[in-house]
Formats: C-alpha cells, structure tokens, sequence
C-alpha cells in the first residue's frame, strides 16, 4: 500500500521519486562479486598447497629410506648366510672315559661334551640285511566250498 503524497515530508517525497533503473543490472553477477570481495585472499591460501606437498616429499622420503633399509638387510644376510656344512668322514673318537662305556650307559652331559667338540658320541649304525625265504608258505584262504573239510577234520 502506498502512502498518501500529502502525508510525506520533503524528504521521503525526493526517496520516492528516486526509482532504481534495472536496465543492465545482473543479480548473479552482483552476488559473484560481492562472494568474491567477501573472501580476502590472506596466508591461508598457501597452508593445504604447502602441507599437500610436504605429506608427498615425506612419503617419497621414507619409501626410499625403507628399499635402502632393505637392500642392506638382504645384503646382510647374504654375508652372513652360512655356505655348505663341511662334511668330514667319521673317526672313531679317542679313548676317553665315556668311549669306553657301552651306547646304553651315555649320559647327556657326555654326549653334550662330545658334540661341543665336533665328534659324533653316537656308535656307528649296523646295518642287518635280512634275505625272506624264496618260497612263502601260504596261508589257508577260507571259502565256502572248504568249510565242510575243514569240519571233518
């Protein structure tokens, strides 16, 4: 509603009468700019660019410490790998109070003391070859046929 033209003061008479022209005035736009003028550019601009690039120079850091880390531990232990065991024929050990005793009376600390030495405290293993009989005696096979001449037996 609008008011009565007597009822203004000079002053709201002029407002009035003043009318804003729309011709070129484009509302997008004015709020793209004024979003724009609203966010000052400051140092935070720089913060995530920054810490993006450092968390990716940390990465590529410790992935090339870890493969050097791990070269030279396969380095290591190829150094420290032990070759081949040396395998000497056996000897009978010397005469000592333990070689003299039969296999069933060794006691652990002497059989311990032997191997700390390098000698086998053990007997040697006989081999026994056992020749079977060429011809096996078979055993009887019970069938139906045969139960009445087993029963008259």
């Amino acid at each position: 509603m609008s008011p009565h033209p007597d009822d203004l003061n000079e002053l709201e008479r002029r407002l009035a009468a003043c009318a804003p022209a729309s011709a070129g005035l484009d509302a997008d736009a004015m709020l793209f700019a004024a979003g724009r003028a609203s966010a000052r550019p400051g140092a935070a601009r720089f913060v995530w660019p920054a810490l993006t690039a450092s968390l990716a120079a940390l990465a590529v850091l410790l992935g090339v410490w870890l493969a050097n880390e791990r070269s030279e531990r396969l380095a290591l232990i190829r150094q420290m790998r032990p070759g081949p065991p040396a395998i000497a024929p056996y000897s009978p050990p010397p005469a000592e109070p333990w070689a003299q005793a039969d296999s069933s009376s060794l006691d652990l600390l002497a059989v311990h003391h032997a191997l700390e030495q390098g000698r086998d405290p053990w007997p040697a293993q006989m081999v026994m070859r056992v020749d079977a009989p060429s011809e096996l005696s078979p055993s009887p096979v019970l069938q139906a046929s045969s139960l009445k001449q087993m029963l008259d037996r």
